[in-house]
C-alpha cells in the first residue's frame, strides 16, 4: 500500500453500471461502520449521464455500506496504482435496503432456502469484444487468437485467479473472448461477476486496449452474453440437481423451477437484457435464444440443462446444472439473480410440470409445433419487454415498488432515446458504455 493508494467503494446500479466513491485506503476500515453518502437520487442515473424520475429528487441520502467478504485487489504495476475495488450495500436514511439491489438478491436467496432447503450456487460466462488493441485478432476459437493477445490474456489470467478463473478463451466472434470463473454460493456468485468484469477491463485499460462487454458491439458482429450457469446445493453441500430418471435428468423440484422461469420469461426478459442495444443480439440464430423454450444441450434454448459427461455417478452430480442464456452485461446481475429466483419458486409452489423439451432449433419449428411446445418468441425490443413486466403482476412483486418505478422509468426513457434510432447508431452508442 502506498500513501496514495485509493479503496473504491462501489454498487451496481440500475443502469448496471459499477459507481463508486473512493476513499484513502487507510481510511476503509471507518467506512464499514456508517459508509459513504450518496444522493438517493443517484439511484436513478441512467448509462448516459440523466436522472430519471424518482420518489427523492434533492431531498434524501443512501449509504454506501462495504461488504466484508467482496473485494478485489489489482497490484500495481510500473505504470499504474493498484486497484483496490470494495463492493457495497446500499441503505438509505432510515436504514432500509429496498432500493439495494444486493439485499433483494439476498432475500430471494433466503427466501428460496427457507422454502426448498437449496442455496443457489452460480457461475457467469462473461463474454467481451477486444475493439483496439496493439495486437490484431486471429481466427476464432483458434490458437493463433489466444496467443496474438498471450501479454493480456497472461495479465488477466494472472489477476482473476484470486477470483476463481476457469477458463480464458477466444470465442465465436472476431476478437471476441470469454472468462468463465468458478461457481460460488449466494449473492457472492453476482459479486463475483461484478468484479471479475471490472478486473478485466483494468488489465485492458494497463495495455492500452478497448474493450466492450456490449450485448451488439456492431450490428454485424457476433454478440456478447453473461450466460449463468446455475445449481442448488442442500445443506451438505451436495448437488440436488440430478435424477436419471427424468427426461430432462433434473428433479421434480428442478422441473418446476424450470417451468416457473418459463412461464415468467418475457417479463424476465426486461430485467436480464435492459437496452434497447440488447435486442440486437437476442433472436433466432446468435446462439443468444429468440424464444421463451427449455432443452438439453440445446444453445437456442433460453433455459437449458447442461449434463455432465462425468460417468462417474457423484462426478456427474456434482457438475449438472442449467443455464440461463438471456442477461447481457448491460444488466445487474443482482436483479437478474433476483428474479430468476423468484421466477422459479413460484413454479416450485404452484408445482408445476415440467416444459417441453425442445430438442430443435425453435426457430426452425412450424408455427403449429412452437404453439405445441408452448414455445414463444421473447420481446423483440426493449419497449415490448417492459411491457411484459410491467403487465406481469408476480413479476412487478419481484421489486420494491420505489425500485420497480425508478427502474421503469430510466428504461423507458432509453427506450425512447433510440426509438428512431438505426442498429448502427445503437451499437455505437453502447459500445462505448459498457
Amino acid at each position: 500500500m502506498t500513501a496514495g493508494d485509493l479503496a473504491l467503494i462501489a454498487w451496481c446500479d440500475l443502469a448496471g453500471v459499477l459507481r463508486t466513491r473512493p476513499v484513502p485506503l487507510d481510511q476503509l476500515p471507518s467506512k464499514r461502520a456508517h459508509g459513504m453518502g450518496w444522493a438517493a437520487a443517484g439511484i436513478a442515473i441512467t448509462a448516459f449521464g440523466d436522472v430519471a424520475d424518482n420518489a427523492w429528487g434533492p431531498l434524501d441520502e443512501f449509504r454506501q455500506i462495504p461488504l466484508d467478504d467482496a473485494a478485489v485487489t489489482v497490484p500495481a504495476s510500473h505504470e499504474t496504482p493498484a486497484l483496490h475495488l470494495h463492493l457495497s450495500r446500499t441503505i438509505d436514511s432510515k436504514g432500509g435496503v429496498d432500493c439495494c439491489p444486493r439485499t433483494l438478491c439476498e432475500d430471494a436467496l433466503a427466501e428460496l432456502r427457507e422454502a426448498t432447503g437449496w442455496t443457489l450456487v452460480t457461475a457467469f460466462e462473461h463474454e467481451f469484444t477486444v475493439i483496439e488493441a496493439a495486437f490484431r485478432t486471429g481466427h476464432v476459437y483458434s490458437v493463433e487468437s489466444i496467443r496474438l493477445a498471450a501479454r493480456f490474456a497472461h495479465d488477466a489470467t494472472s489477476a482473476l485467479r484470486v477470483l476463481g478463473l476457469e477458463c480464458f478463451e477466444p470465442e465465436f466472434g472476431k476478437g471476441q473472448f470469454e472468462v468463465s470463473c468458478a461457481p460460488m454460493p449466494g449473492a457472492s456468485g453476482p459479486d463475483r461477476a461484478l468484479l471479475t468484469r471490472e478486473v478485466i477491463r483494468e488489465i485492458a485499460r494497463r495495455h492500452g486496449m478497448r474493450i466492450t462487454f456490449s450485448p451488439k458491439p456492431t450490428p454485424e458482429s457476433v454478440g456478447n452474453g453473461l450466460h449463468i450457469h446455475f445449481s442448488f446445493r442442500d445443506d451438505a453441500g451436495r448437488s440436488v440437481l440430478l435424477d436419471r430418471t427424468q427426461p430432462a435428468m433434473i428433479t421434480a423440484k428442478a422441473a418446476s423451477f424450470v417451468a416457473g422461469v418459463l412461464r415468467h420469461m418475457s417479463a424476465l426478459t426486461a430485467l436480464c437484457a435492459p437496452t434497447p442495444v440488447s435486442y440486437l443480439r437476442l433472436g433466432p440464430g446468435h446462439w443468444s435464444c429468440g424464444y421463451a423454450s427449455f432443452g438439453v444441450q440445446n444453445r437456442e434454448a433460453a433455459l437449458r440443462v447442461c449434463p455432465s459427461p462425468e460417468p462417474d455417478s457423484a462426478a456427474a452430480e456434482a457438475s449438472i446444472n442449467l443455464e440461463f442464456r438471456p442477461p447481457d452485461a448491460t444488466s445487474n446481475p443482482y436483479l437478474v439473480v433476483t428474479a430468476l429466483v423468484r421466477a422459479g419458486l413460484q413454479g416450485v409452489r404452484e408445482q408445476l410440470a415440467l416444459p417441453p423439451i425442445v430438442a430443435r432449433d425453435p426457430a426452425k419449428l412450424s408455427a403449429e409445433e412452437r404453439a405445441e411446445l408452448d414455445v414463444h418468441p421473447l420481446p423483440s425490443t426493449l419497449a415490448e419487454a417492459l411491457d411484459a413486466l410491467d403487465a406481469d403482476p408476480i413479476a412487478r412483486a419481484w421489486l420494491p415498488p420505489r425500485l420497480y418505478d425508478t427502474f421503469m422509468n430510466i428504461k423507458r426513457m432509453e427506450a425512447a432515446r433510440f426509438s428512431r434510432a438505426t442498429p448502427h447508431e445503437v451499437a455505437q452508442a453502447y459500445r462505448d458504455l459498457y
